[in-house]
């Protein structure tokens, strides 16, 4: 399945987040989308950082009333710094999706 890029950066979720376009509809939990937000919150004292994964709207909103982690999301054992760790966070988000390609 292909990723398309839809948002660079959306707004309201614990850090930099992106929306992505999937060349196919996927079910997550009880809603069928073809968008999933895809979000990167840091570490902090007592907390490893995450990455978090939402069905979303076209607009990058969370499509279901509450913000359900959904498959991709994960507690990272490492902290990315550099832009391409960055990168490679948002990219393992993707991949238990079946996303096997990125544009």
């Amino acid at each position: 399945m292909l990723a398309q890029l839809h948002l660079d950066e959306v707004g309201g979720f614990p850090g930099p987040a992106r929306t992505y376009k999937l060349s196919e509809p996927i079910t997550l939990g009880s809603v069928t989308t073809e968008y999933v937000t895809v979000w990167y919150q840091r570490g902090y004292t007592h907390q490893e950082p995450e990455i978090g994964v939402v069905a979303a709207t076209e607009t990058g909103a969370c499509i279901e009333s509450s913000v359900r982690r959904r498959p991709g999301s994960a507690v990272l054992y490492f902290t990315p710094e550099t832009p391409e760790q960055i990168e490679g966070a948002y990219v393992y988000a993707l991949m238990p999706l079946g996303v096997t390609e990125i544009e």
